[in-house]
């Protein structure tokens, strides 16, 4: 399949574009672990955890090189204002409440959880742009599709054997925290301040945690603060999002290397008038 093709591929078949990239980066994240353990490798989760970044973030940015997405997806650039990023200053705090549990964090460890949520961070927020990508067609109807992926790709905590009640509450905060993202993202037109942003939460986050900690969602009081807080970004990205759905932000986050491919596309697609 070509660049044109995988554009094509992209808007007309969202569905199976959207299950594909989820279904390659969640598994690749998912396997590693039972991987490990199978070969009675005793690994510390950040280990685990920037193992398979590493090999999902690299994917992810060959997927979107190879798509010509970078600019388009907001990977690179500067907002249109400066003070757009602004909007992008309630996840920093977000990200910095970790610090407040006052646990001493060594240079070695530092280092390694930055590693961490470097890469976590930044496969995640690519897998939910190209979900964007994908579903823009829909207009606003996309922040819903991409939060409930970003959600859904959470619920694969239930086959390494996570309790179903705190998973699901897990998988509801990546929801809300989804579409918390999505509005920011249309609000700024850039996706990278997020990446920094989230980077930053899941870097204070790994290097707080005391002693071998799980990445699963263990029991309900464990997620509740996490269930809190993505409640208030959501409402903070109701706030956020664009008073009027306009093309430039449309374009913002979608117009790829071969415009013809996104003619294409919105000739085929029932909302084409959108794009």
């Amino acid at each position: 399949m070509n660049t044109l093709e995988a554009h094509r591929f992209a808007r007309r078949k969202p569905w199976a574009f959207s299950a594909l990239v989820v279904v390659a980066a969640g598994g690749l994240d998912l396997i590693l672990k039972p991987a490990a353990d199978l070969l009675s490798l005793r690994l510390p989760v950040i280990t685990i955890g920037i193992i398979s970044g590493a090999v999902v973030a690299t994917i992810g940015a060959l997927v979107v090189g190879q798509l010509g997405l970078w600019r388009h997806l907001g990977l690179f650039g500067r907002p249109a204002r400066p003070l757009a990023l602004l909007w992008c200053l309630p996840f920093a705090i977000y990200g910095l409440l970790p610090l407040t549990l006052g646990i001493e964090i060594t240079p070695g460890r530092g280092a390694g959880a930055l590693v961490f949520g470097v890469l976590i961070a930044f496969w995640k927020l690519v897998v939910l742009g190209l979900i964007l990508y994908a579903w823009l067609p829909l207009g606003p109807r996309t922040a819903a599709v991409a939060t409930a992926v970003l959600g859904g790709m959470h619920l694969g905590g239930l086959v390494a054997g996570a309790p179903l009640v705190p998973t699901l509450l897990l998988a509801l905060s990546y929801c809300l925290l989804g579409f918390a993202f999505v509005a920011v993202r249309f609000r700024v037109g850039l996706l990278w301040p997020l990446i920094a942003c989230y980077a930053l939460l899941l870097t204070t986050a790994a290097a707080t945690q005391t002693g071998d900690a799980s990445n699963l969602a263990d029991s309900v009081t464990a997620v509740l603060p996490a269930v809190g807080s993505s409640i208030v970004l959501a409402g903070y990205g109701l706030l956020a999002w664009p008073r009027r759905w306009q093309p430039a932000e449309r374009d913002a986050v979608a117009r790829p290397a071969e415009p013809t491919a996104i003619a294409d596309a919105a000739a085929d697609s029932p909302a084409g008038h959108h794009v």
